[in-house]
């Protein structure tokens, strides 16, 4: 090794430490996003790099000498604007990563000295950004108040290198679980719980929405809920019947009202038919007749006769003469009261006393 430059000879303990690794690199790449395969060489006296994928040749470098600048080779065209290889480096950076960019990745450096290239493999796995979990709710079986049922998590999409695990809150104390199934065992007479599940990969992660031990165990109060229900119904129903009867209280006492006014219409009636149209055989009461303003026959054609009967004892009857002859005419102040058609107007006495001072009250001026 006499005469071999020492920067030569770093190169080869450099490459020698490529070698002797044997273990590809692991490498994670988002959907989308760039990774950097890295390659730390701080020497020039490289003939040749060639960047492998798959056994496909993805660059080749050609490392730039005194004379010429660097020449970068990308083989396949897609790639020509993801390859790049920052701060002038040997590093190669590839970007717009997608699922088909998972796989082994290799590096081969050539020098001229030696007989075989030195190599390193990467391993490079691209995910998925992760979506908000989904739980399942699996069957469950209630038991003297006691809820048993499974929570199973689980992704719709992109499950690859997924881990779940699950908290559980409550009131008192927070517990945690790994795996994606959770045993439930929770009892009515409990403080409610909320259970969330949590699932991560190498990039991202993500939580479901909160599961409430309360709604997933409805029935959980296994013999409680139909007496609950029995006293629902009975109350509803006993309300009931204390309205209807109420209701039929009060149109019984309606119709009694209506009975009796019909009744008391009825006796009112036969009172007065037997005051207009007397038998002639009956003994006609006694009476007091007050003749109307002799001097004033057209403006009197009425009478009033105070009536003792055993009906009507405190009545006056009030009755308009049909043999005397009247027109209004005669009497404009009186025009407005028509007294041609015989009849009678039967008052309580005082009432009708007020009611004729307060009518004839002109007639006597």
């Amino acid at each position: 090794m006499l005469g071999v430059p020492a920067c030569f000879i770093f190169l080869l303990c450099q490459l020698a430490g490529l070698a002797a690794s044997g273990i590809p690199k692991k490498l994670v790449g988002a959907i989308g996003g760039s990774v950097i395969f890295p390659l730390n060489l701080s020497v020039n006296l490289v003939d040749s790099i060639i960047w492998v994928f798959n056994s496909a040749t993805l660059v080749t470098i050609q490392p730039k000498t005194a004379d010429k600048n660097a020449l970068i080779i990308v083989t396949q065209k897609r790639n020509m604007e993801r390859v790049n290889f920052p701060h002038e480096g040997y590093s190669l950076k590839l970007s717009r990563l997608t699922k088909n960019d998972s796989g082994v990745y290799r590096v081969e450096i050539y020098n001229s000295t030696l007989q075989d290239p030195l190599t390193q493999e990467y391993e490079l796995h691209v995910y998925e950004y992760l979506s908000k979990p989904k739980v399942i709710i699996g069957l469950q079986e209630n038991k003297n108040g006691t809820c048993v049922t499974n929570l199973t998590c689980s992704m719709e999409h992109g499950e690859e290198d997924v881990t779940y695990s699950w908290k559980s809150l409550d009131q008192a104390t927070n517990e945690s679980h790994r795996g994606s199934i959770l045993p439930i065992s929770w009892r009515w007479e409990k403080s409610d719980m909320t259970f969330i599940c949590m699932a991560s990969n190498p990039i991202s992660s993500n939580s479901s929405n909160p599961i409430f031990a309360q709604n997933l165990c409805e029935g959980a109060a296994g013999g409680q809920t139909p007496y609950v229900i029995l006293y629902v119904l009975l109350s509803f129903f006993l309300v009931c019947s204390l309205t209807l009867v109420l209701i039929i209280l009060i149109i019984r006492r309606e119709r009694k009202k209506v009975s009796e006014i019909i009744e008391e219409k009825k006796e009112l009636d036969t009172h007065q038919e037997t005051l207009h149209f007397p038998p002639i055989s009956e003994e006609m009461p006694e009476y007091d007749t007050i003749s109307n303003f002799n001097e004033r026959p057209p403006c009197a054609p009425f009478s009033l006769t105070f009536v003792k009967t055993d009906h009507f004892p405190n009545m006056l009857l009030f009755s308009c003469s049909r043999h005397i002859p009247w027109r209004p005419q005669h009497c404009p102040r009186c025009s407005r009261i028509n007294f041609t058609d015989p009849g009678y107007l039967s008052l309580p006495w005082k009432e009708l006393l007020l009611l004729l001072s307060s009518l004839f009250y002109p007639f006597l001026i």
